[in-house]
């Protein structure tokens, strides 16, 4: 797993899946941290693990499997972290840490206290550098969007009447601020939840910023 923050404001963890020696995207996962006061990446993993085991006794979906293996991307204290929020929920799965050296390479996998090294075991080190890639580019890019739909839906609460719920059914129903910007009133209006008087304003509102 691995940890971004969006400005100073926002922890995020990505979560990726490997089955049979193959990335699972329909697996992947992006949790927002709910905790932030206080926020680090211990805490935060500690949340994204805390979710993500919590459905193991819905016996639907991904989230109910019990995995063979959690790697993390951090050293001993957030495997023994890590461990420690596994043995409260009473889920025995073994954990790694992959740590990196001073060029990002990865180094060692290691447990709550012993160092494993992988630099001779060249398929090793190859595999485990793809899933650190992997997280990375993943967590990142999911998070790029995120914050992407983010600045579109507060650019359009700066319209009078336009909140947060009526900006999400606009980009929702136009897909980009692009389409939205071309439609006029009647097409705007026909999204349910935004009346005539609202249309009018977002409408007016990209008029004016043509001028």
């Amino acid at each position: 797993m691995l940890f971004r923050s969006i400005g100073n404001e926002q922890i995020t963890a990505g979560m990726i899946v490997i089955e049979n020696g193959k990335f699972k995207k329909s697996d992947y996962r992006l949790f927002k941290i709910k905790e932030q006061s206080g926020a680090d990446d211990y805490s935060a993993m500690s949340e994204a693990i805390r979710r993500r085991f919590s459905h193991l006794s819905d016996n639907t979906g991904s989230y109910s499997e019990m995995p063979d293996l959690i790697l993390l991307d951090g050293g001993m204290t957030h495997v023994g972290t890590i461990k420690k929020v596994l043995d409260e929920m009473n889920v025995k799965v073994p954990v790694f840490g992959m740590v990196k050296d001073e060029h990002h390479k990865t180094r060692t996998i290691v447990t709550e206290n012993e160092e494993i090294s992988i630099a001779k075991e060249q398929s090793v080190f190859v595999f485990v550098y793809k899933i650190q890639e992997e997280v990375h580019r993943f967590t990142i890019s999911a998070m790029d969007k995120s914050k992407r739909k983010t600045l579109k839906t507060s650019s359009l609460e700066k319209i009078d009447g336009i909140g947060e719920a009526k900006a999400k059914k606009l980009l929702a129903h136009f897909k980009t601020l692009s389409s939205l910007k071309n439609a006029n009133i009647e097409e705007i209006a026909a999204v349910k939840g935004i009346s005539a008087s609202d249309a009018g304003k977002v409408f007016e509102y990209f008029r004016e910023k043509q001028e």
